[in-house]
């Protein structure tokens, strides 16, 4: 099986990972994402299981938690509620387990070691 993308599918993943990139602190939603690539829902979803092994979703939601540890080293975060709600996570709890789940910390106590200066939490 051939897993290189057609000029056509591969324009299509470009415009839907652009589209997913300027729009991290946006509510955008996944028939958001195909309008942006000129496609259906499903056939986004399909392009993106294909190249990616992922929902679209789950890349919107890969791409949040890294914004958020970002912005956290940067020391631009107040709160976990807050950095939660900035990046459309509707239960800062889930925002919370997944950034856990990705850096193997407590967004919380890296917030709050980037207050006090201590950037090795």
């Amino acid at each position: 099986m051939d897993l290189q993308p057609s000029q056509c599918t591969q324009r299509q993943l470009a415009l839907a990972e652009d589209f997913i990139r300027k729009n991290i602190c946006n509510a955008i939603s996944i028939s958001d994402i195909a309008d942006a690539a000129g496609i259906n829902v499903r056939a986004l979803q399909r392009l993106f299981r294909k190249y990616h092994g992922v929902a679209p979703i789950q890349i919107l939601l890969n791409r949040r938690i890294a914004a958020a540890h970002e912005i956290i080293g940067r020391g631009h975060a107040t709160s976990v509620r807050d950095l939660a709600a900035k990046l459309h996570f509707s239960n800062p709890g889930r925002f919370s387990k997944l950034y856990r789940r990705t850096y193997s910390a407590v967004p919380s106590e890296r917030i709050r070691a980037f207050r006090h200066g201590r950037r090795d939490s």
